[in-house]
């Protein structure tokens, strides 16, 4: 499985739209399933941590890096499971002060726990705003 960014603004707004949404008091997860016939590929990412919830560049830059390889250690194991096509986190949680006090360990429970929440189809499916 190929991770990519996600750049395109048709492609995000059709992610957001269309997307099933799991809630967690950390994260929110935004998937799209990839068409069932459509072969396992590369799988867009969109990773978005808030200035509201934290404050500092330095620690959203480091959540983003931390959610980034969250994503590329546990999202093969899922994508066998369902077919993604697309998927975003969002950081809801809030930050330390400092950078070097949020680890991997910190977030990988948490992204791991909703995407099991999403293959096991404990989504809601978001309405169109």
């Amino acid at each position: 499985v190929v991770l990519r960014p996600l750049k395109e603004r048709k492609a995000i707004q059709e992610l957001w739209t269309t997307g099933l949404r799991v809630v967690h008091p950390m994260l929110l997860l935004v998937v799209q399933v990839a068409d069932a016939g459509a072969p396992p590929g590369s799988v867009g990412y969109v990773v978005s941590v808030p200035r509201r919830r934290v404050k500092k560049a330095v620690v959203r830059s480091r959540i983003r890096r931390l959610l980034r390889e969250a994503l590329r250690q546990l999202l093969p194991c899922f994508v066998l499971q369902l077919p993604l096509r697309a998927v975003a986190l969002v950081w809801r949680g809030n930050a330390p002060e400092h950078p070097a006090r949020i680890r991997l360990h910190d977030v990988l429970p948490a992204v791991q726990e909703v995407l099991q929440q999403a293959v096991s189809g404990s989504c809601v499916r978001s309405s169109s705003e």
